[in-house]
């Protein structure tokens, strides 16, 4: 059971990472092709926003990979 939860959060932080720099990727095309952003006027901080959260999500898997890693 331990291995499984363990398991289950690498692929949620890993996950996260993905998804966060996935959107970055998308705000950056976009405003390097000037396309229209509807509910994007902020880009720089959106960018930041995702920044942070993959971040936080690759810290914890360092923390989690630390601690509690069985290999």
């Amino acid at each position: 059971m331990k291995e499984r939860i363990y398991k289950t959060m690498v692929q949620r932080y890993t996950s996260e990472i993905e998804d966060a720099l996935l959107k970055i990727d998308m705000l950056m095309a976009n405003a390097a092709s000037n396309a229209v952003m509807v509910n994007h006027t902020d880009v720089t901080g959106e960018i930041n926003k995702y920044l942070a959260r993959a971040a936080s999500a690759s810290e914890k898997l360092a923390l989690l990979r630390r601690f509690y890693s069985t290999n």
